[in-house]
């Protein structure tokens, strides 16, 4: 039985980039790390959605995940909207938002 305590996984991590962002602008240097990403809901079927939810380790991060962040993933640049505190493993749970326009 799934709920969303244990998720859906869509297989192994997957590579994606985090870029802490500061007044708009990125802010130090991306961090290339493995996300795994959560399963969407039905109204977001599709093999990307525009809003994605990925669990990462933050321990890999220089500062915790932010709202305002950018994620590159899947050829496409998302925001992070809201950080949920970590699961039972240690990851932290991210919603991410696509952006418009090319990743950057």
């Amino acid at each position: 039985m799934f709920s969303a305590m244990n998720p859906i996984i869509l297989g192994p991590g997957e590579p994606v980039v985090y870029q802490p962002v500061s007044g708009g602008g990125p802010s130090g240097n991306p961090v290339t790390l493995s996300a795994i990403r959560r399963d969407r809901a039905a109204g977001e079927s599709g093999p990307i959605g525009n809003f994605e939810e990925i669990d990462i380790d933050p321990t890999l991060l220089p500062n915790p995940p932010a709202k305002g962040d950018w994620v590159t993933a899947w050829g496409l640049q998302y925001t992070v909207t809201t950080t949920r505190q970590p699961d039972p493993y240690g990851l932290t749970i991210v919603t991410l938002l696509q952006r418009a326009g090319p990743a950057v």
